[in-house]
C-alpha cells in the first residue's frame, strides 16, 4: 500500500531523517512500521480523512503531527521566540479542553473552524487542549454563540468540551504572559465551576483572588477587569456606587446626586468599556471585587 502512496505522491518520503522540516509532511504508519510521509501542500483533506480510515490509529506515530505547526504554536510555548507575522491589531485566545482523543482530530478541526470567522487559528497543545486564535472584529464571537459551538462538537464528537474565553490583547510579545495568566484561570474554572461549559475572566475572579494572590497577577486581573476605565474615577466611583446600593438606580443616584439617565449612561459606558454587565450578579461581584483591589 505504501509503495502504492509512493506512485501517487512522488515527492513523499520514507524517512524522518530526510527533512530538516518533519511538519511539513503528513506521516502515516504501516503495520510493519514501514512510515511515509506526503507534502502537505500535495495531499487534500479528503485524502487525509480516507488514509486515517487506512491506518489504524494507533499505528500513527503522532496524531497531532497531522495539523500543520502554525508560527502561533512556536510563538506562545517556546521561550524567546519570535512573534508571527501578521495584519492583526488584536486577538484573543478561546482555550479548549476535550474529555478524550478517540476522535479524528482533523475532522474535529475542520468542524470547529467550520463555526468561526474564516482567518482564526487553532492551535493544539496536545491531544486533549488547545487555543483557538481570533481576532478582533464586527464577527467576534459571543459567549452564547460559544457555548452553541461546545454543545454541536459534543453531540457530533461524542466527546464533552469545556471552553475558556480570553480578552482581547495587542498583538505584541506580551501575548505569550497573557495566554499563561488565562490558562491558570481555565484549570480554575474546570475544577470550581464544573458545570459551565463556557467561562469567561468574569466567572473565575472570586476563585482566582483567593488562590492567586501574587502583586503581578493582582495587577493584570485589574488591568483585565478595568482596563481603561482605571483612569476615569467618577466612571469608577458611580459603579462602586451602584453596587453597593444593591443594583437600587434609584437610589444611586440620589446617593451620587445625578439625574437616573445619567447613572444609566455610566452604567452603559462602563459595559461597553469592560464587557461587564453589573446588571448580572457575577459580573457585578468580578467588577466589586476588582474595584476594591485596586483602590
Amino acid at each position: 500500500m505504501l509503495e502504492n502512496l509512493k506512485q501517487k505522491f512522488p515527492n513523499a518520503l520514507t524517512n524522518k531523517q530526510d527533512t530538516k522540516n518533519i511538519t511539513a509532511y503528513i506521516w502515516f504508519e504501516d503495520y510493519i512500521g514501514s512510515t511515509i510521509g506526503i507534502p502537505r501542500s500535495e495531499i487534500s483533506t479528503e485524502e487525509i480523512r480516507l488514509l486515517e480510515l487506512l491506518f489504524a490509529p494507533s499505528l500513527l506515530q503522532n496524531k497531532i503531527t497531522t495539523f500543520p505547526h502554525s508560527p502561533w504554536n512556536t510563538f506562545l510555548f517556546e521561550s524567546n521566540a519570535s512573534l508571527p507575522l501578521t495584519s492583526w491589531e488584536n486577538v484573543r485566545f478561546i482555550h479548549f479542553k476535550l474529555t478524550h482523543a478517540d476522535f479524528s482530530h482533523s475532522h474535529f478541526e475542520n468542524a470547529f473552524l467550520a463555526f468561526v470567522p474564516k482567518d482564526a487559528v487553532l492551535i493544539w497543545e496536545n491531544e486533549t487542549a488547545g487555543i483557538l486564535i481570533e481576532t478582533e472584529t464586527d464577527e467576534s464571537l459571543s459567549k452564547k454563540e460559544l457555548l452553541a459551538i461546545s454543545s454541536t462538537l459534543e453531540s457530533d464528537f461524542y466527546v464533552k468540551t469545556r471552553m475558556f474565553s480570553g480578552r482581547f490583547h495587542s498583538v505584541n510579545h506580551e501575548l505569550q504572559y497573557h495566554r499563561q495568566q488565562e490558562k491558570k484561570c481555565f484549570d480554575l474554572a474546570q475544577l470550581h465551576l464544573p458545570d459551565l461549559k463556557v467561562t469567561d475572566l468574569a466567572d473565575i475572579i472570586p476563585h482566582s483572588l483567593i488562590i492567586d494572590q501574587s502583586a503581578t497577577s493582582k495587577t493584570w486581573y485589574i488591568n483585565e477587569i478595568l482596563g481603561k476605565t482605571i483612569q476615569d474615577t467618577e466612571l469608577i466611583k458611580t459603579i462602586k456606587t451602584y453596587i453597593e446600593c444593591n443594583s437600587n438606580a434609584t437610589y444611586a443616584a440620589k446617593q451620587l446626586y445625578i439625574h437616573r439617565n445619567s447613572l444609566q449612561y455610566r452604567i452603559d459606558k462602563f459595559t461597553e468599556k469592560t464587557g461587564l454587565d453589573i446588571r448580572n450578579f457575577s459580573h457585578a461581584l468580578a467588577a466589586y471585587l476588582i474595584i476594591l483591589l485596586h483602590d
